[in-house]
Order: C-alpha cells, then structure tokens, then sequence
C-alpha cells in the first residue's frame, strides 16, 4: 500500500485537460492504491491544493486558463509548497521542450503516450525520494535539538 507519514494513502494530483486522458490516469494510479485529486488546468489545481495538499503533482504542459509552467512556478512560489514533488506529462517531447521543464526544476518529464508503468515507476521513485530528504530533514533537525538540550 502507498502511505505517507501521517499513515494515510498518498495522494497524487493529476492536472490534464485532455479529459479521457485524466480518467485513464486516475484509474491507473487508483488501481495502485493512490488517492487522486484531478484538475482540468492549472487554476483548478491551486485550488485544489488549498484545500488538499498532494504528495506530487503531475501535469501537463499545454492546458487552458493556467499551463503547466505557471502552475509550476506558481507552486514553488509557495514555501509550504516546495517539497511537492512535480513531474510534467505532456505531448511536448522536443528537446528543447524536455531542457526548459528540467530546467524550471521539475523531478521529472514524460511525454505522452506514457504506459501505465512508466508513469507508476516514475511516481514511486519520486515519492521514495521526497519521503528520504524529509526523513532526512527531520533527523537532522533532531540531532540539532539534542545538540541545543545538551548545552
């Protein structure tokens, strides 16, 4: 089962505005034990967020109202946002396409059409990965308790 810290399923939200396309994802990540919030573009999404924090975001590039790049930056504006892992999915899979997505500083690109396992190798990795730099966050900010008690 994929649970988070608090003991609860982790939660993926997927923003995609291709709407068959953001079903197909849902039931696959569903089918792995993930709760899903979904988003048909980027404004939905913030807004989603404010009431629901994800453990990692996938989105596409190309969407209405608010694409993919300004939700990004629009969550890594947020400080209480940062750690949110964020992968883009999308059809643009020129290189110069897959460089500026990296380059923003997303954990990860795939482009479409991306098979089911693919996607849930891709979110596991990067989940494992957010759940070892907080572990490793809150270790450190442990021994540097200690260390202040001690004196």
């Amino acid at each position: 089962m994929n649970k988070n810290n608090n003991g609860r399923k982790q939660c993926i939200l997927i923003v995609e505005d291709h709407q068959p396309l953001l079903r197909a994802l849902q039931t696959v990540l569903e089918a792995q034990s993930f709760t899903v919030l979904a988003a048909s573009d980027g404004l939905q999404a913030l807004q989603l967020m404010e009431k629901s924090l994800p453990d990692l975001i996938v989105s596409d590039i190309n969407m209405p109202r608010l694409d993919g790049y300004a939700l990004y930056r629009a969550v890594r504006a947020r400080p209480e946002w940062v750690p949110i892992p964020f992968v883009f999915l999308t059809a643009r899979g020129h290189k110069e396409d897959v460089l500026k997505g990296k380059g923003l500083g997303a954990e990860d690109y795939l482009t479409k059409p991306v098979s089911p396992q693919e996607l849930v190798v891709t979110i596991r990795a990067r989940l494992e990965r957010s759940q070892a730099i907080r572990q490793a966050r809150e270790a450190e900010f442990e021994q540097h308790k200690e260390q202040i008690i001690t004196i």
